[in-house]
């Protein structure tokens, strides 16, 4: 067992208004939406969403299509609005039915009905909106990418917080769990709203690349009591009146030591961001060690170059240096080789991020770049694996152990961010 924390104890502070990495406006509120109970034909019945002081909440807009969609089936569960490009084309008191939507040159076609456009947006009266099977509270934005078309969601981020923790952490895990995460996610959203985006139509997206949202459809209690027992709460660092908001990601299991944030980006040099606490209370999880896990260097080359067409340049896949590891061993930059003699240098968990987006065989399976690096001929062989995901901030197997030791919220975030400040954005 750890000790509880002395040093590492977060700083709180009644002070407000952090600033973000880059001094940009919080965006304006969205519009609360209310539903305890969508349309009988859903047959899924919602958490009701609590009531939320308001003030300064931003909105967050988040991407719900990694790729651009030919097709998508809309539904209200109440009254509805729909707009294209600025212009009510459509309203009704009564609930949307079932409603496909496609793009027809520079058309919307909603079922039968078609209107000339380049944006699109669905509000409802009262009530939420379903897009698939999944409900969503707010409103949702069809921004056309030639016949195709990507759909994000824009909400109050608060309730957009009950849809991330839910999908985040085990119903089962501790409430204080639930509270650490809920502050570490407010501050990567925040983070995200007030620096990437900005100049882009969505701050987020829905998957692992960014928090994993599920929208109204996953909320749960648990997660609601930790957005409102933390609300507006977010992390900083600096010196008194001068404090900023960081980039403070998670991860499911940092295997052992927490990882700098650089081994995975170019990141300021600050104490919650320089990693390096043994965290062994993950060992709990299933993939707190793994391996061997063998991947054909003839996918790792084609994945590595879809990913990175300075790959290309190789030819082939000859081999993977190492040539750079953390104090613990942990690849952080490596140089694929190719047989003729060129080589490309990459971070490594951008390599394997680049093997699971391009479906290498065996890469589900390479849960971390933790782990060492072998050649096997023909393929080559990840093993001696450590955890599950970059390892970067909070490490949720371990926060989990933590709560269970009787450690509150704030000294877990302590101990994955040491010298962070929580504050109050909102």
């Amino acid at each position: 067992m750890f000790p509880r924390p002395t040093t590492a104890r977060l700083r709180r502070s009644r002070a407000t208004g952090p600033q973000a990495a880059a001094p940009i406006a919080v965006l304006a509120a969205g519009t609360m939406l209310v539903a305890s109970l969508v349309a009988s034909c859903a047959r899924q019945r919602l958490v009701s969403q609590h009531p939320l002081r308001m003030s300064g909440v931003p909105t967050i807009r988040v991407r719900l299509t990694s790729q651009p969609i030919s097709i998508a089936t809309l539904t209200s569960s109440s009254g509805y609005r729909l707009w294209a490009d600025g212009r009510v084309v459509s309203e009704s008191a009564a609930a949307m039915p079932d409603t496909t939507v496609r793009r027809r040159g520079e058309h919307w076609l909603f079922n039968s009905l078609e209107v000339e456009g380049r944006q699109a947006m669905l509000e409802p009266l009262d009530g939420m909106l379903r897009a698939g099977r999944t409900f969503y509270r707010g409103r949702l934005h069809l921004l056309a990418e030639g016949d195709q078309f990507i759909l994000v969601n824009h909400l109050d981020l608060e309730s957009y917080l009950a849809g991330v923790l839910a999908k985040e952490l085990y119903p089962y895990w501790s409430p204080t769990t639930y509270r650490a995460l809920a502050i570490a996610a407010r501050t990567f959203a925040l983070y995200h709203i007030k620096t990437t985006g900005v100049g882009r139509d969505f701050d987020v997206g829905d998957d692992q690349a960014s928090q994993v949202y599920g929208g109204a459809s996953a909320e749960t209690e648990k997660a609601w009591q930790a957005v409102q027992a933390t609300h507006g709460q977010v992390l900083t660092f600096g010196l008194s009146g001068q404090e900023r908001i960081f980039m403070a990601q998670y991860s499911a299991c940092c295997g052992g030591t927490v990882n700098a944030a650089s081994v995975i980006r170019d990141a300021p040099g600050i104490a919650p961001l320089e990693g390096g606490q043994a965290c062994t209370d993950c060992r709990y999880c299933p993939r707190y060690r793994w391996g061997p896990v063998r991947v054909a260097k003839n996918d790792i080359y084609r994945a590595a170059a879809a990913a990175y067409p300075a790959v290309t340049s190789l030819g082939s896949l000859a081999s993977i240096k190492t040539v750079a590891v953390t104090a613990y061993d942990r690849p952080v930059w490596l140089d694929l080789v190719g047989a003729n003699g060129r080589s490309v240098r990459l971070r490594a968990e951008d390599l394997r991020l680049a093997l699971l987006r391009g479906g290498a065989g065996g890469s589900r399976q390479l849960n971390s770049m933790n782990c060492r690096i072998v050649d096997a001929g023909g393929a080559v062989e990840f093993t001696d694996g450590r955890g599950f995901g970059h390892g970067v901030g909070l490490c949720q197997w371990g926060a989990q152990a933590k709560a269970d030791q009787g450690w509150t919220a704030e000294e877990i975030l302590g101990f994955y961010y040491p010298g962070a400040t929580i504050l109050s954005a909102y």
